[in-house]
């Protein structure tokens, strides 16, 4: 069996988002498996080559950027509806639409959708009209690198290069409505502790969402209580989670939460919404907040940093047993099977 692998979001400016990092990780794991399955990369989505399977690993909702031509079976990874299930919060205009109506009418052309979360199948199934019975769910894994770093000496050195705080609370992602970055500072506030935040938007300030984060942080008076840090390499975000006291993610909607994972991988306990696929993902090791109430986030977050030693200890061991059982490797086995079930 041969499979073309779309690679063209790891060209683009998504290869420091997470669908080039999806797409440039399963890519690195199908090269290095014995998979005994012919694989094609290739960066032209309107002109696959050949072949028995082709895999487009980003639906863009509102760019017309699935080609409607069928040659051979198609496979596409569609990570999460969110401005569809939350349309008051992300406004896409007339052009927006038409082009949804077109990536609708290509996804017809699709044998089978992959998607990160029970909760995007659902809503996947709901918004696009796309058969749930032909939606896989394949959750995601942090990088085999994501992992406990006991080099004490690196960690200084990387918490001198960003001049950290010796014990903060961290965030790691976008500036979209549904990450819930006012209720997260809100309850920095009350929580009285320090925030790292990485995200190539924190520090683009043509964003407008960024700009209500300038001005709140300023309403807040937490100017010197907040770091932002923008994007940063993945070797040093490793470390940064090693560092951190705690990562916390309230978002209102996720379609899966990578940072969960990766921050449970290098043992740093998480807060995390109960809502959506957090609850799946957390699973029995993070501590779940509402969203809606920043005191609650902020009584999880000082749960956290007021833990014994010993219970740290044993909550960082139980987030680093949860990460475990996810995996590249599952990830790229799991994904195959999709494309014999397309091509069978």
């Amino acid at each position: 069996m041969k499979i073309a692998l779309d690679i063209s979001p790891t060209q683009t400016g998504h290869r420091v988002r997470g669908i080039g990092s999806y797409t440039q990780k399963l890519a690195d794991e199908f090269k290095k498996g014995d998979w005994d399955i012919d694989f094609e990369f290739f960066e032209t989505p309107g002109s696959p080559p050949p072949a028995d399977v082709i895999h487009y690993p980003y639906f863009d909702l509102f760019a017309h950027s699935l080609p409607n031509s069928k040659k051979g079976s198609r496979v596409v990874t569609i990570h999460d509806v969110i401005p569809l299930v939350f349309p008051q919060h992300f406004p896409v205009g007339i052009r927006g639409f038409i082009n949804l109506f077109f990536q609708k009418r290509a996804l017809r052309n699709c044998d089978l959708v992959i998607c990160d979360s029970e909760t995007s199948k659902k809503d996947i199934a709901d918004k696009l009209s796309y058969p749930e019975e032909k939606i896989k769910v394949v959750y995601l894994a942090p990088g085999e690198n994501f992992k406990k770093e006991n080099n004490i000496e690196k960690l200084k050195v990387i918490s001198k290069k960003y001049n950290l705080p010796s014990n903060f609370a961290l965030y790691v992602g976008d500036v979209n409505w549904n990450k819930n970055i006012e209720g997260l500072l809100k309850s920095i506030k009350i929580a009285k502790i320090q925030l790292v935040m990485v995200g190539a938007s924190l520090k683009d300030n043509n964003i407008p969402e960024t700009q209500n984060i300038n001005k709140l942080i300023h309403k807040l008076k937490l100017e010197k209580k907040i770091y932002k840090l923008g994007y940063i390499s993945e070797e040093d975000l490793i470390s940064i989670y090693n560092l951190a006291s705690v990562c916390v993610l309230p978002s209102y909607y996720e379609g899966f939460g990578l940072p969960v994972l990766e921050s449970m991988a290098c043992g740093t306990p998480v807060v995390c919404s109960n809502v959506a696929s957090l609850s799946e993902i957390g699973g029995n090791a993070a501590i779940f907040c509402d969203p809606e109430d920043p005191v609650d986030i902020a009584k999880k977050i000082s749960r956290v940093l007021n833990l014994k030693t010993l219970q740290k200890q044993g909550l960082s061991i139980k987030c680093a047993t949860r990460a475990s059982s996810f995996s590249w490797s599952k990830v790229a086995r799991e994904t195959i099977d999709v494309y014999k079930s397309a091509n069978a």
